[in-house]
């Protein structure tokens, strides 16, 4: 996951230290400079999400400082800190273009949490960029993207390896597309065919070779002749077939069920897997032959999660997507945003398009949190816990409260950040309940 990268902007040496320290434990990427010339210098060379300044400092003033960043970077959002007595300045800040103000002295929560409103905004502002039906904008997609490109030129098998939903088949037209084949891109499911069915279906048959076989039919690898089979969760492959398969790998030739001729056919093999190939190679589950050679080239598509600056760009896609079929104008309250983009999503990008698809259909012009919070089950006390009457109210409000928290870190993957946002409360209260509850 990419961090959000800040640069400070504070004279004060001790000052400077603590607020890098506090930043950093807080999760952010901190660059810090004594001087409005010195960030103005760092700011040219480095890409920056936001920016934290005062305003009294030695020589460039913060407000001279704001205006020289807003000309180099119109969308990076600018934090200013100021003196109680100085609240002109931050008004003047604000009419510039500054995210917000804070005066000093103040709690470093609130400075903390403004920086996470900003960095956010700034994920929102981020261009968008499509392949093939891949939509991102973080840099860990971009070089996947560019490694796949490259991929593309060559002949040898590719293994995309990622968790269900993440967009391995989207990955794999990719690269049948750059790959300039002129043959179809023909997909199989390994786990959706049955055992007996699956050498006929990918290698063809001969009339009279089984029961019901009263013409003579092509395999998927003669349809996909001069373009990509793409061999969709390959784990699923019995062992017993796993030979038969190897053998086409590395000769190109096949025979049809019911046929002693030998036939080949030019055809690139991309697979796709959400298991642990080597560790079923460790088990005798998986043959390490075969393995190999569908791995000459491997992709690992990162789960959503790791990647949380593609969730704004997603949602905006399949917002307007969904918004288009239906001939609905929808819109989503800034309250439901702060859930979705601070939920983990295990079913990674498919899910997160099924969600905006029901959102969409069941809004009726805008989607506030009440409704996301329905269809995403998150933890309530009607549906988590009966409780016991007998009970006194205290008692069970805690238990409640202790249920909804363990679900929201569940959620998060216990990424306390993530959890807090689900809950509706700052990182510090989250602490404190756990603590309490011992979770």
């Amino acid at each position: 996951m990419e961090k959000c990268r800040v640069l400070l902007v504070e004279d004060d040496r001790t000052q400077r230290e603590l607020l890098t320290e506090l930043l950093e434990e807080e999760g952010f990427s901190v660059t810090s400079a004594s001087s409005g010339e010195r960030a103005l210098d760092l700011f040219r060379k480095e890409h920056y999400d936001a920016v934290i300044t005062d305003v009294r400092l030695p020589g460039m003033s913060g407000l001279e400082l704001l205006q020289k960043l807003k000309e180099l970077e119109p969308a990076v959002e600018i934090i200013v800190i100021t003196a109680f007595s100085s609240v002109d300045d931050a008004v003047k800040a604000i009419k510039m273009g500054a995210f917000h103000y804070v005066t000093k002295p103040f709690e470093p929560e609130v400075l903390v949490n403004l920086l996470r409103k900003a960095c956010k905004l700034r994920l929102l502002s981020k261009p968008s960029r499509e392949c093939c039906g891949l939509v991102y904008s973080s840099k860990v997609m971009e070089n996947l993207i560019n490694q796949a490109s490259l991929f593309a030129r060559s002949d040898a098998p590719v293994l995309i390896t990622g968790e269900s939903g993440s967009g391995k088949e989207l990955l794999a037209r990719f690269i049948h597309r750059e790959s300039g084949r002129k043959g179809e891109f023909v997909a199989v499911n390994c786990g959706a065919l049955p055992k007996e069915l699956f050498e006929a279906e990918l290698f063809g048959y001969e009339k009279g070779a089984f029961t019901g076989a009263t013409s003579s039919k092509k395999g998927l690898v003669e349809e996909a002749e001069g373009g990509t089979l793409f061999l969709d969760e390959i784990g699923e492959l019995p062992l017993e077939l796993q030979p038969k398969l190897l053998r086409f790998l590395q000769e190109g030739e096949f025979r049809r069920v019911g046929s002693t001729k030998l036939r080949k056919a030019d055809v690139r093999i991309v697979a796709a897997t959400n298991r642990n190939l080597k560790r079923m190679v460790e088990e005798g589950k998986f043959r390490e032959d075969l393995y190999y050679r569908l791995s000459v080239l491997t992709l690992n598509i990162p789960p959503l999660r790791e990647r949380p600056e593609d969730i704004p760009v997603l949602i905006e896609h399949f917002l307007r997507k969904y918004s288009e079929k239906y001939s609905k104008e929808v819109k989503i309250t800034p309250e439901a945003l702060e859930l979705l983009l601070s939920y983990s999503y295990p079913g990674n990008v498919r899910e997160l398009e099924n969600l905006i698809h029901r959102l969409v259909i069941l809004s009726r012009g805008e989607v506030d949190r009440a409704l996301l919070t329905s269809l995403m089950n998150l933890p309530s006390p009607s549906t988590s816990f009966t409780p016991d009457l007998s009970k006194p109210l205290p008692k069970v409000i805690e238990e409640v409260e202790r249920a909804m928290i363990e679900e929201a870190l569940r959620r998060a993957n216990f990424v306390q950040t993530r959890a807090a946002r689900l809950l509706g409360i700052d990182e510090k209260s989250l602490r404190y309940k756990r603590k309490k509850y011992g979770i």
